[in-house]
């Protein structure tokens, strides 16, 4: 593991120890922007921004083990630990979203990895929440579970899709539960029914099933960033789970992971990294989306390491002193994507998980 590595695992760590604080000037911007109608940051501590950051370190923590620097894998699980005493103590241990799911898919990722102790028992509980959670969560009339529901009753983001389909197959496969299996299908092949462009084979932001289902109206622009890394990083994960070689050989969706990887592979920049829209290959560089898909893509199977060996070396050019920069910043709804961009949590987390997954010479 190099020295930089090393910096953003560091600095993911303190970026998860602090996401719920938040200081003053901080929130008079947040007043402002629900003035504005703009989204503002969640009080939910597994809400997906802090869901990505612990994504990033449990799939860290596998590589540290390797190198087997004990120090660090110890302050991995201490960072957990506080995360999950102060979800306990200070939001009493509450599930309130379907993006909640993310951080799901982590714990379930550090369960795999630990043998006993309360660590692994708390991760076994905390996905058992969140499974029980979606279970109960609003769904349109084919069973999709929509997304902020309490805005909408119809909206369904490849967002939720992907969040929920990949905490679902994860669980599933960990934990032997065939239902969470069986629905994180459901929910990918209506998706891919319904919410994909034709013509390039990419994904739209979203859509909406009008009229007791009778018309499908696909929503947003076509293969935002972020939603393309929440579909290929939800298929991955399912496909993962496809063992057998009968079910690869006559799945839908590993067909249709197997053709969306190739289709994002066309896309990469010529310096590496992806855009905040995919095909604006001539637009600014999006680190979140690039984790997001790369990690996507290296997860399942869907391109080897040297395939993607510009886009990881991206996402290391634009850790500066660990802190990952040039992510773009938050989505309001379908279509309002603000072109600023900076250092996120979901930006640190998504290329921390995805530079995980691959080993490359600086």
């Amino acid at each position: 593991m190099t020295e930089r590595e090393k910096q953003i695992i560091n600095e993911a760590i303190a970026e998860l120890e602090t996401i719920m604080e938040v200081s003053l000037g901080q929130m008079a911007k947040d007043l402002v922007k629900s003035a504005l109608g703009r989204s503002v940051r969640t009080k939910d501590p597994m809400f997906w921004p802090a869901g990505m950051l612990m994504l990033g370190l449990a799939e860290a923590r596998k590589k540290v083990v390797l190198d087997g620097d004990e120090g660090l894998v110890s302050r991995i699980d201490e960072a957990f630990l506080g995360h999950i005493r102060l979800w306990k103590e200070k939001y009493d241990k509450k599930i309130s979203y379907i993006d909640d799911a993310l951080s799901g898919v982590a714990f379930i990722r550090l369960y795999e990895q630990l043998e006993e102790g309360r660590l692994r028992t708390e991760c076994r509980s905390i996905a058992d929440g969140i499974y029980k959670y979606l279970l109960s969560a609003a769904r349109d009339g084919e069973e999709t579970i929509v997304y902020n529901s309490d805005r909408s009753a119809c909206n369904v983001f490849a967002d939720g899709i992907g969040q929920t389909s990949m905490f679902l197959s994860a669980y599933g496969k960990a934990f032997g539960v065939d239902d969470a299996r069986k629905l994180a299908k459901l929910q990918l092949k209506n998706f891919l029914k319904h919410g994909m462009d034709e013509r390039s084979g990419l994904p739209y932001h979203g859509y909406a099933l009008l009229d007791d289902g009778a018309i499908c109206e696909k929503r947003g622009i076509l293969s935002w960033g972020r939603a393309a890394g929440w579909l290929i990083m939800g298929l991955s994960e399912y496909v993962k789970g496809s063992e057998s070689r009968l079910e690869n050989q006559g799945s839908t969706l590993v067909q249709w992971y197997r053709e969306l990887s190739k289709a994002l592979l066309t896309y990469q920049k010529a310096e590496g990294g992806y855009g905040w829209q995919v095909q604006a290959v001539d637009g600014h560089l999006d680190t979140s989306a690039t984790g997001m898909i790369v990690y996507g893509l290296l997860n399942g199977g869907g391109s080897e390491v040297t395939d993607v060996e510009v886009s990881l070396k991206a996402l290391l050019t634009n850790a500066d002193g660990g802190k990952v920069t040039s992510a773009l910043s938050s989505c309001d709804d379908f279509g309002v994507h603000y072109q600023n961009y900076g250092a996120y949590p979901w930006g640190q987390g998504a290329a921390l998980a995805a530079i995980s997954l691959g080993r490359i010479e600086e």
